[in-house]
């Protein structure tokens, strides 16, 4: 190889090594503007929080779970695949900002129980959450709403219950 396309290749990757690091600390960066305003943010309560999911659909990327009205009941499916599950049974609230999902969910061969729980806090209509179990804080909803919001993510009613007949 010539020097000279040894000494283009070097800043070719000398300049993907820099904006790769810059793009990691900028959001090194907002993860922590985040974490900061979510910590001066207060606990949703266990009303606030029964509102924004009861009767509510959370769809996610292969699947969703439904937050039904009866006796806070909890389904969900996962189809990733051929591998194909499904959740049954209940989901509740903390007035320390906690929603929980604790179901059984079932595959062809095993059965297993879980309890997925997020945490959520809320400051001048802007809502935060992460994943109990050491997740990242992240905004949940801004004020006013985007159109990339997860909180977009919970729809009006059960798009789970045709998943599971199949």
């Amino acid at each position: 190889m010539s020097s000279f396309r040894f000494v283009i290749l070097n800043a070719v990757l000398a300049t993907l090594l820099l904006f790769g690091t810059a793009s990691a600390a900028t959001q090194q960066q907002a993860d922590r503007v985040i974490a900061r305003a979510a910590s001066k943010a207060m606990p949703m309560s266990a009303a606030e929080l029964h509102k924004l999911y009861v009767g509510r659909s959370w769809i996610w990327k292969n699947g969703a779970g439904f937050f039904s009205k009866n006796r806070n009941h909890f389904i969900a499916w996962s189809h990733k695949g051929a591998r194909k599950s499904y959740a049954k049974g209940s989901w509740y609230t903390s007035n320390r900002g906690k929603v929980c999902m604790k179901a059984v969910w079932y595959s062809k061969k095993m059965a297993a129980q879980n309890v997925s729980c997020f945490m959520h806090r809320e400051k001048a209509g802007v809502i935060y959450q992460k994943r109990a179990s050491g997740g990242k804080w992240y905004v949940f909803r801004h004020n006013p709403l985007k159109h990339d919001d997860e909180v977009r993510k919970l729809r009006r009613g059960d798009y789970v219950s045709k998943h599971l007949r199949s």
